[in-house]
């Protein structure tokens, strides 16, 4: 059969020609299908090359967004260190230049008019102040050119005195590793020894509580809520809380909370707190400085003489400053030989100082240091220096004369104190401390002099006078306008703790004074002078000075004007 067959018995007819149309159509639309695909696929390959270009692009540009942001952050941190540094020179500059105010008011005061009795006139006392001035305006072209440099680096200073720059540095000194070890290995907690012993030193509940909370406030966000308690800690007197005040130095940023962390532990004298006050020493804000120094002295006690006399070649004149005056109560050559090179400091004021604190060392080094300072080229080194070789050697030295005459003054002192033994020369120098407290006018509160005050001199000070055919002899009954302008003119504090070494040298201390001076203090609103302390106490007026000046060193009490006030 040609043209069909027998399907279940029914004929049906094949036709090639269709078969063969519908393998061609479905050849076409394979064909098209797969043209299709292809474009299709050609443009997917196109996309994914265009988003790898892309994102390659935004990786570059996010690296570079990262450099900008550390470079930014650097800049930010050097601006805010900058801007630190200000505030703080400011801050150091105004309360220079209030005690300087405070200590020129009381000299008139003291002094009365002009000229009398041997107190400095107004030309002496102004040529102070425009020296004064000077410096001031000198450190103020320093402090406009880092104002002008922290401007520059985006620096913003509200009305109130608010530094506005986010904090960039994140490094931790090294005392924060201390104190995170301490902590971890449970060391500054509170033992149930330490809780007991606060007991027994806190009787009420609420001192009991503000101390706790005080050692919460430690870790408090504000600083001056961290300074309030330090001061409150120190103020309760608990040694108990001195581990956890170290740990708080370490991890303490602000320059005042550290300043009054260095404080608080130089008042509890614990031995582990040398090595915190010797890396303190190392921070870059001077008034930081000066308080580890406060605090090396305090607790180190004799150990501590190489870091001050180090601290005399500190960048900062305040540092270098109070170095020299912890320097007057420290024995031995070395401090001795330390405060002499300081005597040629290029800032007088710490020039002033060192000659401060040699003037109360009775040895015929110190002295000799003290006639060689007459002829430095600053007038008030000089006047300095001719006022204590006045007290020593019972004459009227001259600071004023032409360089010859100050040479020459200065070999004739220095042959004049080698000639002298260690015993008279050391009974000088503590007979010379009666110039530091100088008769007063008499005021509302009724109390005399002590009549010690108004003894006949020692028998070394009285053969300095006899071998002197043209110095006149000095007596309790001369009038004020006889004595001589050392003797009448009332001295600095910093002066007055330094000659008053000679009185610690020479008497053992006194625990049981210094309780009463401090009580006496701290009890009186509106403070005490030395001449009340010693008429209530019946303490030596030098004694008590020599006590109030040590005190002072340590940080305890702070004189403005004539009078004395708990820190």
């Amino acid at each position: 059969m040609a043209d069909g067959a027998k399907v279940n018995g029914v004929a049906a007819a094949i036709d090639p020609e269709g078969l063969l149309r519908s393998a061609l159509e479905k050849i076409v639309f394979f064909e098209c299908r797969v043209s299709q695909l292809e474009s299709e696929l050609a443009a997917a390959r196109t996309t994914a090359e265009r988003a790898r270009a892309d994102a390659a692009k935004a990786h570059r540009r996010e690296v570079e967004l990262e450099q900008a942001a550390a470079a930014e952050r650097g800049a930010r941190a050097d601006a805010q260190a900058q801007a630190d540094d200000l505030v703080e020179r400011v801050r150091l500059l105004e309360g220079e230049r209030e005690r300087l105010l405070s200590g020129l008011v009381e000299r008139a005061r003291i002094g009365g008019a002009p000229g009398a009795d041997g107190a400095p006139g107004p030309e002496e006392g102004g040529a102070d102040l425009a020296g004064f001035i000077a410096e001031l305006r000198a450190e103020i072209d320093v402090l406009r050119a880092w104002k002008a440099a922290a401007e520059a680096g985006g620096v913003r200073v509200d009305a109130g005195g608010t530094v506005h720059v986010p904090k960039a540095r994140e490094g931790a000194e090294a005392v924060a590793q201390l104190a995170g070890r301490f902590e971890a290995e449970g060391r500054v907690g509170l033992s149930g020894r330490d809780t007991d012993r606060m007991k027994e030193l806190l009787a009420t509940r609420a001192d009991r509580v503000l101390y706790e909370r005080s050692m919460d406030d430690l870790r408090a966000p504000d600083a001056r809520t961290r300074q309030r308690a330090v001061r409150t800690l120190e103020a309760l007197g608990s040694k108990a809380a001195a581990p956890l005040l170290a740990a708080a130095l370490g991890r303490e940023e602000d320059g005042d909370v550290k300043a009054a962390l260095l404080g608080a532990l130089a008042r509890f004298k614990e031995p582990f707190a040398a090595p915190l006050a010797e890396r303190a020493l190392e921070d870059a804000r001077p008034a930081v400085r000066v308080a580890a120094l406060e605090a090396l002295n305090a607790v180190a006690s004799g150990d501590a003489e190489p870091r001050l006399a180090g601290a005399l070649s500190d960048p900062s004149p305040i540092v270098r400053r109070r170095a020299a005056l912890l320097l007057g109560f420290a024995p031995g050559e070395r401090a001795e030989a330390a405060l002499s090179v300081a005597l040629g400091d290029p800032d007088r004021g710490v020039a002033r100082a060192a000659a401060a604190a040699l003037s109360g060392r009775p040895t015929a080094r110190a002295q000799g240091a003290l006639a060689r300072a007459l002829e430095h080229p600053d007038a008030s080194v000089r006047r300095a220096a001719a006022s204590s070789l006045s007290r020593v050697s019972g004459e009227r030295i001259s600071s004023d004369g032409s360089a010859p005459a100050r040479r020459a003054a200065s070999r004739r002192i220095a042959e004049r104190l080698a000639a002298m033994d260690a015993t008279a020369l050391r009974d000088a120098v503590i007979a010379g401390a009666d110039a530091l407290a100088p008769a007063r006018p008499s005021t509302g509160s009724g109390r005399a002099d002590s009549p010690a005050r108004h003894a006949a001199p020692s028998p070394a000070r009285a053969e300095l006078v006899e071998a002197r055919p043209h110095a006149p002899a000095r007596s309790a009954a001369a009038s004020p306008a006889r004595a001589g302008p050392v003797e009448a003119r009332p001295l600095a504090p910093a002066a007055r703790a330094a000659v008053a070494v000679a009185v610690v040298e020479a008497a053992p201390a006194d625990p049981g004074l210094e309780a009463g001076i401090v009580g006496e203090v701290r009890i009186a609103l509106r403070g005490c002078t030395p001449a009340d302390l010693s008429a209530v106490l019946g303490a030596p007026q030098p004694r008590v000075d020599a006590v109030l000046a040590a005190l002072a060193a340590r940080g305890a009490l702070v004189q403005r004007g004539a009078r004395w006030f708990m820190a």
